[in-house]
């Protein structure tokens, strides 16, 4: 929390990023910290954009399917005003787990990093969706990490972008093996367990 903390009090803005599959838990922990969203305008979008909206975050509406351009002028545009905006760069169909060029031309243009966030659960059920949402059990340990911050620089093509894609992709699969460590060995400094 730590860094999520620190990128808020920094003033220059930031993009938050975690799996598709693993959002459940940083809603809940992360609700009421004047955070935004960028969620799909499709039906499964509404009524993510309704959770999130009740649980104080901002939302900016649209995906790489629709109205793309716009939610992306707006969200570099709220970084640069200071704001820290939650994105799935794997989403919003996917393939899972794969970061899209997107969440790199964001943070370029807004000349902001990129914090990954891992999760873990020690029992969880997987939806059979593409991304296979993970639902925590009840009274199921949870244990959330926000990773090292991401630099995202000025690339000079797309071969480059997509190297900055894939630090984003490691950073994230590097926070979320510490969460299952952590929920594994106990918790870290690093790690909070809920």
């Amino acid at each position: 929390m730590e860094r999520l903390q620190e990128m808020q009090d920094s003033g220059r803005g930031g993009i938050v990023v975690l799996w598709h599959g693993t959002t459940m838990l940083p809603i809940f922990y992360c609700r009421h910290r004047g955070l935004w969203a960028i969620i799909s305008e499709s039906r499964d979008g509404e009524l993510q954009n309704r959770l999130v909206t009740s649980r104080g975050y901002r939302t900016i509406r649209g995906s790489s399917s629709s109205r793309g351009v716009r939610a992306f002028l707006e969200a570099a545009k709220r970084i640069e005003e200071g704001a820290v905006i939650a994105i799935t760069p794997d989403g919003p169909r996917g393939p899972a787990r794969v970061v899209q060029l997107g969440t790199v031309l964001l943070a370029e243009r807004a000349g902001c990093q990129v914090l990954p966030v891992g999760v873990a659960f020690a029992r969880a059920w997987r939806l059979g969706s593409w991304d296979r949402h993970m639902i925590p059990k009840p009274f199921s340990r949870a244990v959330l990490v926000f990773g090292e911050p991401v630099h995202i620089g000025k690339s000079e093509s797309d071969a480059e972008r997509q190297g900055f894609a894939e630090a984003v992709a490691r950073a994230l699969d590097e926070a979320e093996a510490e969460a299952k460590a952590s929920l594994l060995a106990g918790v870290t400094q690093d790690a909070r367990a809920l």
